[in-house]
């Protein structure tokens, strides 16, 4: 304790205080100390100074050291309480207790002043630290949720997809509370765009790194169609705002992502990825079609040549099935073993579950995962789309 101490002391023999004192000092503890013995005097020292610790004598003739204590906790001053009493009892020790009082000592055993003061500054410390880090996580807690009101507002309505596909579902279950993985959706006349992207990190990182990704895509849009020449756009654009065609300092974040057009009136539908997939499963089939994406992710180190995304495109029949999606689910730890789920059993899954109606396939996925993650945290953010073509 290198800083000074300021000592509120209520006594009010002036002998014993002045052995208190002494007793201080010639333990070499660095303290300046102000002295009162009656209630009106101790109120109006604590109301009008800033103490680090109060030493006081349980007993006095018209006031106690507990009456002390309770007026300080009372008024909420948080100050270190030192009890300095003659005589200890069971019952006075279940009173101290109960109270809350940080220290006592018997007059009889002062030498264990100095320890004593020690232990309830080093906790009054742990305190004062403990409270910081409250404030501050609460400020930071309040400023995620601030940031996932912008983020929510940044992403398309979401009953832009049963609206436009009765039969359908969005399964969106980020790690934190905010979150990498974004979905996007745009209709165009007869054509409706649906995306499921993956961006690097999760959390604040992810968050920030998807509301560049929705903001790109929507001006992209304006501007083309295809779903091909969209994935190139928006590379060419993530690097340019994120400054990775330069030797430079940069960033090296990007997505994964998958995206379909489909043209409702001619059940065509049309995809581009960037190292996500799409699956598909035709009606009364038990089999699984997967078309990958093109090997190269969105953004990233720029390596100075144009990148080109491949389109496929698939005629739909009534009752076909398609799923895009990051790679969360697949990716999560569970199960008897504590294993990753892996993309072959999540195919299995996807597969057990065409019986059901979209809504009911996504009660089932969601029910399914948090089985399966039992008590495990969640590894990445899970986003899932589900579309059946009637």
């Amino acid at each position: 304790m290198d800083a000074t101490l300021k000592i509120l002391l209520v006594e009010d023999s002036e002998t014993d205080a002045d052995l208190l004192i002494r007793f201080l000092n010639r333990e070499k503890i660095n303290f300046k100390h102000s002295r009162v013995w009656n209630k009106d005097a101790f109120l109006t020292a604590i109301n009008e100074n800033e103490y680090d610790l109060i030493i006081a004598d349980q007993s006095l003739p018209q006031f106690s050291g507990m009456e002390a204590f309770r007026i300080s906790k009372n008024a909420k001053k948080n100050i270190p309480f030192i009890l300095v009493t003659g005589t200890v009892t069971e019952v006075i020790l279940t009173e101290f207790a109960k109270e809350g009082i940080d220290d006592y000592i018997l007059k009889e055993n002062l030498l264990r002043l100095p320890s004593a003061i020690k232990q309830v500054m080093s906790k009054k410390e742990i305190k004062d630290l403990n409270k910081k880090l409250e404030i501050a996580y609460k400020d930071i807690n309040d400023s995620i949720n601030y940031a996932k009101k912008i983020q929510n507002a940044m992403l398309p309505d979401s009953a832009q997809l049963p609206s436009n596909f009765p039969e359908s579902f969005i399964l969106f279950k980020p790690k934190d509370i905010l979150s990498g993985d974004f979905y996007w959706f745009k209709k165009v006349e007869d054509t409706f765009f649906t995306a499921v992207a993956d961006c690097t990190g999760h959390g604040i990182p992810g968050a920030l790194m998807s509301m560049i990704g929705i903001e790109k895509l929507n001006n992209v849009i304006l501007k083309t169609k295809e779903t091909s020449e969209i994935l190139k756009q928006l590379n060419e654009s993530i690097e340019i705002a994120l400054c990775q065609s330069t030797r430079y300092e940069h960033s090296q974040d990007g997505m994964d992502i998958a995206l379909c057009s489909i043209d409702k009136k001619n059940n065509i539908l049309k995809f581009a990825g960037a190292n996500r997939p799409i699956w598909i499963i035709r009606q009364g089939q038990k089999d699984l079609e997967e078309i990958k994406g093109t090997k190269k992710a969105i953004g990233g180190l720029s390596t100075n040549f144009p990148s080109n995304f491949d389109t496929h495109s698939i005629k739909l029949q009534k009752g076909d099935t398609i799923y895009i999606f990051s790679d969360g689910y697949a990716d999560q730890f569970g199960g008897e073993k504590k294993k990753k789920l892996t993309t072959k059993k999540f195919k299995q899954l996807i597969l057990s579950v065409q019986d059901k109606t979209m809504h009911q396939q996504k009660v089932h996925l969601n029910n399914f995962f948090e089985d399966w993650k039992a008590e495990l945290e969640q590894v990445d953010d899970i986003l899932l789309i589900g579309i059946r073509q009637e």
